[in-house]
């Protein structure tokens, strides 16, 4: 038992029997195939945008620094960066909280 569907094309109007793209335009006219394509495409562009977005100065600096030669160096960039790293899980935490306070 075969289903027959039929849709109208948005664009010029055309009857198509079982199709995703218009056999007269080639507009898409199956809506669950558009959404779809719609969500690929939005992926693919935040995959893209966080690919390019930039570190914060002082991340990057203490990045840096954790590679450096010098022992000292090193390991006090190591200490800074870990209490950097506490300072922002705790503004974070206090964001939540005064979000959720607030809402």
């Amino acid at each position: 038992m075969s289903v027959d569907t039929y849709r109208t094309c948005q664009n010029c109007g055309t009857e198509n029997l079982n199709r995703d793209y218009c056999k007269n335009c080639g507009e898409i006219i199956n809506i669950n195939l558009k959404r779809k394509l719609e969500r690929q495409q939005k992926a693919k562009e935040k995959r893209e945008t966080q690919k390019i977005k930039k570190k914060n100065k002082i991340t990057l600096f203490f990045e840096d620094a954790k590679q450096h030669e010098n022992i000292v160096i090193r390991y006090t960039a190591r200490f800074f960066y870990s209490i950097w790293i506490v300072v922002l899980a705790i503004g974070s935490f206090l964001a939540l909280v005064f979000g959720y306070i607030a809402a």
